[in-house]
């Protein structure tokens, strides 16, 4: 799908809200988990990401400030449109907005099942898998070049 438009959301905005629905009904009600209140509040100075198409917000990512570096989090895509390239497309277009902003890497906690997915798109495992919300991640991590 090619015709996926990614735009920066304001937090607590329609749109925001939106993406809020669509990461826990891909990545939160499967493991039976619930966004609380205090989560969300602390998403407040986050950069919200949104992939739009045809008026619908159908993917989302998260981007954590930290230091010299962004950390990628809270990646996903409407599950009728999984494996359509949307994903690869979400962490492209973060990767340019970090690199526009002068930031030499980036990193994630992979859930195990995205780790083959992140290693296609450059990132490199650090350290051991560890638990996140009830399941087995890895963090990678991908040094940015123009």
């Amino acid at each position: 799908m090619n015709n996926v438009s990614f735009r920066l959301v304001e937090y607590n905005s329609p749109e925001y809200t939106k993406a809020v629905e669509l990461r826990e009904e891909i990545l939160r009600e499967p493991l039976g988990l619930r966004f609380s209140p205090e989560q969300l509040k602390a998403e407040e100075k986050m950069i919200h990401i949104v992939g739009v198409f045809n008026h619908e917000i159908i993917s989302t990512a998260i981007l954590v400030p930290e230091d010299n570096t962004l950390k990628m989090r809270q990646v996903a895509v409407k599950s009728t449109l999984q494996r359509h390239g949307i994903g690869s497309q979400m962490v492209k277009f973060c990767e340019s907005y970090a690199l526009e902003r002068g930031i030499k890497s980036i990193y994630c906690h992979a859930r195990a099942v995205a780790v083959c997915f992140y290693e296609r798109h450059g990132y490199v495992p650090e350290g051991d898998y560890f638990i996140e919300v009830n399941i087995r991640h890895l963090k990678m991590k991908k040094a940015l070049s123009t």
